[in-house]
């Protein structure tokens, strides 16, 4: 039976290699230690099938997640909704996730290394990788899900990036006398777009999203001033100063991190699969990327699993799909964008009605 090595310590990745154990092979997993920061990411119900199929049911514990109430936004004019109910979702501390990922792992029949993989080569019989630590090893199929640095984005990928997205972002504690609803909050504004979502342990993830180059001098060094940008909201201005949370996010400057959309047009490469943020990095408006990082995981390793039988019919079928998947996505994005007339002079918003759709079979760049 064919070696599956899987790259990366993210979730899709140790969904990875959960599924290569469920198909009763033994995976090398080759996972530096990593600490995630929670950004207030939400877990769709989609994900809840994924969950299931891994036998990781109970992974969503109190610690881990928090019951969905909904989500509210102000989006397309000054009007606060409810975008959709919470029904099946999860609000998630995706460090916490993983770390019950490794320790339910941990007890599979695995081979894990805490080591970075610095080159991929493909091999006529599968791959050769080379370990942080000097050494190679040999493997029939490899998985890549080394986040958006994407370890085997070589030309052949034809990974593009379509925008400058980042988070300008902090995690706040709850002060004890409140009790806020477990929803998520979206605004719209000239600059970009306002997130506000419940942790568990009670805790609030706030973060603006802006083009990198939009972002005003000093507002990612300086809490305050970061915090003036959303004195002009309609709903998030108020709803931080109801949890008294306002004066507290200005104390101390906020983190940056990458939330471009960046897309592949290829994810099979000879035996190395693509998956996760390796494979495609999506804009997180959407709400779907840890639902799609665990589908592709398993999806990946279902597909890598049969490259090592000489079969290339379900790693054909996982690229067509995941493919289409992410054309879905961005048609959705734009017209999510596009539903934002206040702001329509502004350059964040131009932007995104000028970018057209990802086509699957396009002309990418190298």
């Amino acid at each position: 039976m064919g070696r599956i090595a899987v790259i990366g310590a993210g979730v899709a990745a140790l969904a990875a290699a959960r599924s290569v154990v469920l198909a009763g092979r033994r995976p090398l997993l080759l996972a530096p230690d990593r600490e995630v920061s929670s950004r207030g990411e939400t877990l769709s119900s989609a994900a809840a099938v994924s969950l299931e199929r891994l036998q990781w049911s109970d992974l969503l514990d109190d610690d881990t997640a928090l019951p969905s109430e909904g989500r509210f936004s102000v989006w397309g004019d000054a009007t606060l909704r409810m975008a959709a109910r919470g029904e099946g979702a999860w609000h998630l501390d995706r460090a916490s996730l993983e770390r019950q990922m490794r320790s339910k792992l941990n007890s599979d029949p695995i081979e894990s290394h805490p080591l970075i993989v610095t080159m991929l080569a493909h091999h006529c019989d599968g791959v050769v990788l080379e370990l942080g630590d000097g050494r190679v090893v040999f493997a029939d199929a490899a998985i890549d899900c080394s986040g958006r640095a994407a370890l085997s984005s070589g030309a052949a990928a034809g990974r593009r990036r379509t925008d400058r997205l980042v988070a300008v972002w902090r995690v706040l504690d709850l002060p004890d006398d409140t009790e806020p609803a477990a929803a998520t909050l979206i605004e719209a504004v000239a600059l970009g777009w306002w997130y506000m979502a419940p942790l568990p342990g009670r805790r609030m993830m706030l973060g603006l999203f802006t083009d990198t180059d939009l972002l005003p001098p000093g507002a990612a060094q300086d809490g305050a001033k970061w915090t003036d940008l959303a004195t002009s909201t309609i709903a998030i201005a108020p709803r931080l100063h109801s949890l008294g949370l306002d004066v507290t996010a200005a104390l101390e400057p906020p983190q940056v991190a990458p939330a471009a959309t960046v897309t592949a047009s290829r994810l099979i490469e000879g035996r190395i699969l693509r998956a996760g943020d390796a494979a495609a990095a999506l804009d997180p408006l959407g709400a779907n990327g840890l639902a799609t990082a665990l589908w592709s995981g398993i999806a990946a390793a279902e597909a890598a699993l049969t490259l090592t039988n000489g079969e290339c019919d379900r790693a054909e079928a996982y690229e067509r799909d995941y493919l289409q998947g992410i054309a879905q996505h961005l048609v959705t994005q734009q017209a999510m964008y596009a539903a934002e007339p206040r702001f329509a002079a502004e350059p964040f918003w131009q932007r995104r009605r000028a970018n057209a759709p990802f086509h699957p079979h396009q002309e990418t760049l190298p």
